[in-house]
């Protein structure tokens, strides 16, 4: 269902073009329990507006669009509560369609965002507290250490040295903004690192040199 009102609503209003289109087209790509998986560079090609994929979602997004999400998985998934709402009302584990969604909310530990709930369950902030807490974080910059260590975490391909004197030789800004969030700006790098894949052709070619090498050393 979409919500024929949307346009009358001062949220949408008062949000600039781009992220006007980057709000409806989240609300469209999000999973059936209002989970996104964030890929702003994929949404700048679909919505037509490039946005900033550098940067965690508390530096590039204005205030009115953060109230209405939540950051789950260090920036890699939003939440967005009015969904569930506007979608389903209040969830009853006994349908079978709202069965997976409760489930979902469960994993994510956001069971207090259900309709009806007056409690946050254990181990649940509320989303203004958490928003709060992440705005007074103050940023520590990482050692080459911390790099290494989370880069192993992750297994991923980024030079942590080319990270660390790029972001050293700015003064750890992402953009023209200090830089909040390293892990963020990692994930960032290491989408940019990964490794093109083969095209088929590249691929059969591969297998056939791979076979033919074998041939030859038998």
């Amino acid at each position: 269902m979409t919500d024929t009102d949307k346009w009358k609503k001062r949220f949408v209003r008062d949000l600039s073009p781009q992220h006007k289109l980057l709000w409806f087209y989240i609300l469209d790509d999000c999973n059936h329990a209002g989970m996104w998986e964030v890929d702003l560079e994929v949404a700048s090609i679909r919505i037509g507006e490039k946005l900033q994929h550098d940067m965690p979602a508390e530096d590039m997004l204005p205030k009115s669009f953060l109230d209405k999400i939540v950051v789950l998985d260090d920036g890699d998934k939003w939440f967005i509560p009015d969904f569930i709402d506007f979608q389903y009302g209040e969830l009853n584990p006994n349908s079978n369609v709202h069965k997976s969604v409760i489930a979902l909310l469960q994993k994510h530990n956001l069971e207090g965002y259900l309709k009806g709930s007056q409690t946050l369950p254990q181990g649940v902030q509320d989303k203004d507290v958490v928003k709060d807490k992440v705005k007074a974080k103050r940023f520590v910059k990482p050692s080459l250490g911390d790099l290494e260590n989370y880069c192993t975490e992750r297994n991923n391909r980024v030079d942590v040295v080319k990270f660390f004197n790029y972001y050293e030789s700015n003064g750890w800004k992402v953009g023209k903004n200090p830089m909040k969030d390293w892990m963020a700006a990692i994930r960032t790098w290491e989408k940019n690192t990964e490794a093109p894949k083969k095209s088929k052709v590249e691929q059969s070619l591969s297998t056939w040199q791979e076979a033919r090498q074998m041939i030859n050393n038998g």
